[in-house]
């Protein structure tokens, strides 16, 4: 009976095997063409809602053909000639306004002259030329001097950065290159002012920059030593210093009144009846002196020193404090 059971379901597994792909054919055949197209048709509208739900629609690409450019003039891929910026001139008022291509000319184009080429001149060649070039140079040494005369009046009354030229007044010789007579050596003005209370004189202070060698002017640092045999000190041309003859010129006028009023006491004294007020005179002298003696050391500081004035031709001696290259 087991077997039976068994072989009846062997039996319904196979027609079950053979009877599904006629049934599957049997269904396909009921879909028509109306069908087909309703299935279609709603694919379709499917598709267009989700691409309107979407932020981004797909445009198919649109050719057009663009507008002729006129060709560029042959100089413009010249070496020598700036190249030419394609920009219009915008002749049309409105910006907006539609300017076809055929109708540019090459006038119409705007050149960019900054890509021009520079040619350098001749006096430019002819610097490059000068700096590159190697010139032997030469130490002259720190602490040479050199004897020198002014060409021009200095005073206080001149400027700070103002000019002085001397002229040496002998030859200076070296293994290398010399120094003639009446070589410029120049000198400028670094502080000055004029005479001041307290005594104190006018100054002038000069510092060597410069000297004309070999038809160069030379770098150099120099300064004064001496004024004729006078030594000179931190390049400082002083005025005098004047408190120990302002002390003596406070003082004098109490000895002039004490010489007056002594001659007024030896009158009286002569005159009888008036000798009796003859010390009078006499004493009031004396106070005199006394007064202008002992005030004398504080009154002389309310005046002035002495000004400077050096005529041109004015023997000077100068100084190197630093050594110096010198181009030969």
């Amino acid at each position: 009976m087991k077997k039976f059971y068994n072989n009846l379901i062997v039996l319904f597994i196979t027609n079950l095997l053979f009877i599904t792909p006629v049934m599957a054919l049997d269904l396909d055949s009921t879909v028509t063409d109306k069908s087909r197209q309703t299935y279609t048709s709603g694919a379709t509208a499917a598709q267009k809602t989700v691409k309107e739900v979407g932020q981004i629609e797909v445009k198919p690409e649109i050719k057009q053909d663009l507008p002729k450019v006129p060709n560029l003039p042959a100089k413009a891929n010249s070496l020598t000639v700036p190249p030419i910026n394609t920009v219009y001139s915008g002749k049309v008022p409105d910006s907006n306004a539609f300017i076809p291509c055929d109708d540019i000319k090459t006038s119409d184009l705007i050149i960019d002259k900054s890509f021009a080429a520079v040619k350098p001149s001749k006096t430019t060649k002819i610097a490059m030329s000068a700096s590159s070039k190697n010139f032997r140079t030469a130490k002259l040494p720190k602490g040479t001097q050199f004897r020198v005369i002014n060409q021009t009046k200095i005073n206080d009354y001149l400027t700070v950065g103002q000019s002085i030229v001397f002229l040496t007044t002998q030859d200076y010789r070296t293994p290398y290159f010399n120094i003639p007579k009446n070589t410029k050596l120049n000198a400028r003005i670094v502080d000055i002012h004029r005479p001041q209370m307290t005594c104190n004189g006018g100054l002038v202070k000069i510092k060597l920059v410069s000297a004309n060698i070999n038809g160069y002017t030379q770098q150099i640092d120099g300064g004064i030593i001496k004024l004729k045999t006078d030594n000179i000190y931190f390049n400082n041309l002083k005025g005098n210093h004047t408190y120990c003859k302002n002390v003596s010129k406070k003082a004098k006028w109490g000895r002039t009144k004490f010489a007056e009023w002594s001659k007024t006491s030896k009158e009286l004294a002569n005159d009888g009846p008036l000798i009796i007020l003859s010390p009078f005179p006499y004493i009031g002298g004396c106070l005199m002196v006394a007064g202008s003696t002992i005030s004398s050391p504080v009154t002389a500081l309310l005046g002035k020193g002495d000004p400077i004035a050096v005529p041109p031709n004015t023997a000077f001696t100068l100084k190197l404090y630093n050594d110096a290259n010198i181009r030969y």
